[in-house]
């Protein structure tokens, strides 16, 4: 049954990315934001944005947020592909499965290995004049982005671990309760 999971996950997955599903998640437009902050990339790139108040120190603090917009994009896709396709499971085993794959502790190592910075724009305060408004603070707008085939292919090559770790615990528990039922008495 964990192969149908698998699979059905592979599925469900691939297309929550080239679908565009994950690129309709709604920025909050910032007043004085770049006109390319927000907006959705191309179909083979899952965009992330990040924003930070501050001078041009901060640029690295909009950076990490930036990859933390890419991370919970690909939580909450995640969480729904479960949710839509699997809230049905009852066996133990499976559910645990499920969990695993949806509390993943290494995607943000992954984001950091595969992320690009596509646009870092750091805009200085500045006072009102005829032709521009006034900007209060200095701002730092970061887009960045991930190629959707290397998070499929992370998630494919994740899922194969997690499914062979749960197939090794269960002969790994069965053997154990085969020695017990051996070394019980003989009655």
């Amino acid at each position: 049954m964990l192969e149908a999971i698998v699979l059905k996950l592979i599925t469900s997955l691939t297309g929550f990315l080239f679908e565009g599903y994950l690129d309709t998640f709604k920025y909050n437009k910032i007043d004085g934001a770049p006109s390319w902050y927000g907006n959705s990339g191309s179909n083979s790139q899952l965009v992330g944005y990040g924003y930070y108040k501050g001078d041009i120190n901060t640029i690295v603090l909009a950076q990490k947020n930036c990859k933390q917009n890419l991370e919970a994009k690909i939580n909450k896709s995640i969480e729904i592909i479960i949710y839509d396709n699997f809230k049905h499971v009852k066996d133990p085993k499976e559910k645990e499965f499920l969990k695993r794959v949806q509390y993943d502790e290494t995607l943000s190592t992954f984001i950091e290995k595969n992320v690009k910075f596509e646009k870092v724009e750091h805009l200085k305060a500045k006072k009102e004049t005829l032709f521009s408004d006034e900007r209060k603070y200095d701002e730092t707008f970061t887009g960045c982005m991930v190629e959707k085939k290397s998070i499929l292919d992370y998630q494919k090559e994740r899922l194969v671990v997690l499914q062979k770790e749960l197939t090794n615990f269960k002969a790994s528990n069965a053997e154990d309760e085969l020695d017990a039922e051996l070394n019980q008495p003989y009655k």
